[in-house]
């Protein structure tokens, strides 16, 4: 049953990168601000959050350093921030 729910979480989630903005660019901006970055919470994909992104995207070996927060960028933010 966590597979399926997994399978269905990728299937629906939003990619987020530079240009887009709304309420799921200002969680991520939010969850990353809690592990120490400094972004501005206004909901807009900025340059600056692309390069925080990629800066996050380094600190993990599964990830891709793209500065696009995909499936697996959110799930790490994810994971990293509930360890806080």
């Amino acid at each position: 049953m966590s597979k399926l729910t997994n399978a269905n979480e990728k299937a629906n989630f939003q990619v987020l990168s530079l240009g887009q903005g709304g309420t799921m660019v200002y969680i991520v901006q939010k969850m990353l601000n809690t592990l120490g970055y400094e972004l501005e919470e206004n909901g807009a994909f900025s340059e600056s959050m692309e390069q925080v992104v990629k800066e996050f995207q380094s600190t993990r070996e599964n990830l891709v350093v793209d500065g696009i927060v995909d499936y697996l960028t959110m799930k790490e933010i994810d994971e990293a921030s509930n360890t806080i």
